[in-house]
């Protein structure tokens, strides 16, 4: 016979939980605890001020309530099961803890991830248990056994069965934000990678810009080498000058191969095109696009001017694309401290062309050109069906770069946070209603006790005054307005006389008096026939 199953079940249930409980986690346990301890001694003060237990008893009994009670939600954090069976043990003595075994089972099931120790610890107590009322009450077991159905299925397995879709519910969400998450890193390393690329095209356009410069250096250098009236220190300076220019021409070639991506195509476009010229090849390929130019525009940084370009480059090319046959309109617009450049196109003018979704990276592109010029750069709808892009760039020459798009929080993050807020106002909400109901319901009992000892009490005094024989309606004139239901089994044999009707009446009407006395006034023939204390069993 193969143990090993067994033997592991056992040990996953008595192993305890791991984690060690948050502050919050440790309030709410506490005040799971109170108003587990409030219902236990409200059902103590009523047994007691009904008489069915002594104050000695009573105060014992709600002294060992609230240690259970703090011992089961303590084990509910490391044992669930231990805390299970002791729960349901403190049932049979208290009914308060019916509340408790409810909600400490759907605590099993809530933290507890081996559901089958659980499974095997209801089904081996069940069995058990039947067995033991088969063997106690072998003639008719059929009223416990009903209860015990009943009691497992409605106040155990219900329950647990809740806290453990609780569990798998929280877990799937859980998973669910983690997976946006990481498709939120995966957008941001294709953001990173498409800013990498458009800064790679910024080194060439370095590259082109600059070597060009130093290569007119370089030409110029050497023809002032080969001047026929220049001395000879000055022609080995003009020399030296020439060979730096084209030393720093190779330097920085290579700089820039190192910096462009491998994948980087070739320029498609001349070196130093300028817009005029760009927006001529778009008419002459079939695109039907105006430029309008305001202000001077001709003698714009370099960094500003490679920007304007890629700008319009990259919007052509989206109109070409997603909206064919479309007009489209390129404004270049300078000022004495910015230039803005705008391109807008109309709706598409035939049927949408099925070109895919795109990868966004042109747009992510541009917005990183701009970015790195100090300027500002927006893209989207027009409000009449097309597409505008506008790019505004100061002309000062100070590249003055912003902080990145993604901050520390994102936007998963915030989400999920509202999501929290949202669930846990109406958990609290839930929760506080049934706690709100105990409370209004415990404070109802306490009052309407307390009521019921001052209507019940009779003084020392006013016992001391009453004289066996007295007429009932005198004697009636002293007695407090209610007397203290006690029932018959509840007294000694013979404890009331024959023909005679008996009330009891409380000495004390404290909430827990140690002194209080239970009065028994016995009437016949309209006369006080005994007075004395209960005889109480």
């Amino acid at each position: 016979m193969d143990l090993t199953e067994p033997r592991m079940i056992v040990r996953r249930a008595l192993r305890p939980l791991e984690g060690w409980p948050s502050r919050g986690a440790v309030l709410r346990d506490v005040l799971f605890g109170a108003v587990i301890t409030a219902l236990c001694l409200v059902e103590v003060l009523g047994r007691w001020s009904l008489g069915e237990m002594s104050a000695a008893q009573a105060l014992t009994t709600a002294g060992a309530a609230v240690v259970l009670t703090a011992l089961t939600v303590v084990l509910s954090r490391l044992y669930p099961l231990l805390s299970l069976v002791v729960a349901l043990l403190g049932s049979f003595w208290v009914y308060g803890f019916g509340v408790l075994l409810f909600c400490v089972s759907y605590l099993t099931g809530r933290r507890m991830p081996d559901v089958r120790s659980a499974g095997t610890l209801f089904t081996s107590g069940t069995a058990l248990w039947l067995l033991v009322v088969a063997l106690l009450w072998p003639t008719g077991p059929t009223g416990v056994w009903v209860t015990t159905m009943v009691t497992m299925v409605f106040n155990i397995v219900l329950p647990w069965l809740v806290g453990v879709y609780r569990r798998q519910h929280v877990a799937l969400a859980t998973a669910g934000w983690e997976h946006a998450r990481h498709l939120q890193r995966e957008h941001r390393l294709t953001v990173d990678q498409a800013r990498l690329r458009e800064r790679s095209r910024i080194a060439q356009d370095m590259h082109d810009s600059l070597g060009h410069e130093l290569s007119l250096i370089a030409l110029r250098a050497g023809a002032l080498e080969v001047t026929p009236d220049l001395d000879e220190e000055h022609r080995q300076s003009a020399a030296e000058l020439r060979a730096t220019a084209v030393t720093a021409t190779q330097h920085l070639r290579e700089i820039i191969g190192v910096l462009r991506a491998d994948a980087e195509p070739a320029p498609m476009s001349p070196a130093g095109e300028g817009v005029p010229a760009l927006v001529d090849r778009a008419r002459d390929s079939g695109m039907r696009v105006a430029l309008v130019r305001e202000g001077e525009t001709g003698d714009l940084p370099p960094m500003v001017d490679r920007a304007v370009h890629r700008v319009v480059q990259e919007s052509l090319t989206n109109a070409a694309r997603y909206a064919p046959g479309a007009e489209v309109t390129v404004w270049i617009t300078a000022s004495g401290e910015r230039v803005e450049a705008r391109v807008t196109n109309s709706a598409c003018s035939g049927p949408f062309p099925d070109t895919g979704s795109g990868g966004g990276r042109g747009i992510i592109g541009l917005r990183e050109r701009v970015r790195l010029t100090g300027g500002s750069f927006a893209a989207g709808p027009d409000g009449d069906g097309g597409w505008e892009v506008c790019a505004t760039m100061p002309l000062d020459g100070v590249a003055e770069v912003g902080p990145d798009e993604d901050g520390e929080v994102t936007e998963i993050d915030q989400l999920q946070s509202a999501a929290r807020r949202r669930v846990r106002g109406w958990s609290l909400a839930l929760a506080l209603l049934p706690v709100l109901a105990v409370v209004t319901v415990a404070f109802v009992l306490v009052g309407s006790t307390l009521r019921n000892l001052e209507r019940t009490e009779l003084t020392p005094e006013e016992f001391a005054s009453l004289g066996i024989g007295d007429p009932q309606s005198r004697v009636e004139g002293v007695l407090p307005e209610a007397s203290v239901p006690v029932e018959a089994r509840m007294l000694e044999e013979d404890a009331v006389p024959p023909g005679a009707t008996c009330d009891y009446y409380r000495s004390d009407s404290s909430f827990f008096g140690g002194e209080t006395v239970l009065y028994q006034l016995c009437f016949a023939e309209g006369r006080l026939l005994t007075k004395g204390e209960a005889p109480l069993r």
